[in-house]
């Protein structure tokens, strides 16, 4: 989660202090986002840690449904704004582990998160855009 707060204020920089000059969106499943993070890492590089927050999107998925949709529904967003360089999924299985949970439900929890994990994969190969997971 750290460092999903990190490399979402340093994709803000500049590309000549090793940014992306750019925005992040900030899938957050386990309630774990902290604005006071934000804004005392934004704070460490020199960012105006107001700005640096109105830069990320944080999105609360509250379970695998609502965290796919959400997927699904960030090609809009990106398209609309070709500053987001960045999407974070913190954490990516957590929704999936506690819905699919004993060996009976193994199967379709994996088929149900690979093709989750192919929507990201698509999203940072069309959009040229860094996923992480």
């Amino acid at each position: 989660t750290q460092i999903c707060h990190q490399i979402s204020v340093n994709v803000q920089l500049p590309p000549e202090k090793g940014g992306l000059a750019g925005k992040a969106l900030y899938i957050d499943t386990e309630g774990t986002f902290r604005t006071e993070r934000i804004r005392a890492m934004a704070s460490a590089l020199g960012l105006d840690p107001k700005e640096a927050l109105s830069n990320i999107m944080s999105i609360r998925a509250i379970n695998t449904d609502h965290q796919i949709a959400i997927v699904e529904e960030l090609q809009d967003l990106i398209a609309k704004d070709d500053r987001i360089k960045l999407v974070v999924v913190d954490s990516v299985t957590s929704h999936f582990r506690a819905e699919y949970s004993g060996r009976e439900n193994l199967a379709a929890r994996q088929q149900k998160l690979n093709r989750h994990l192919h929507q990201l994969v698509r999203l940072a190969e069309i959009y040229d855009l860094a996923v992480v997971v």
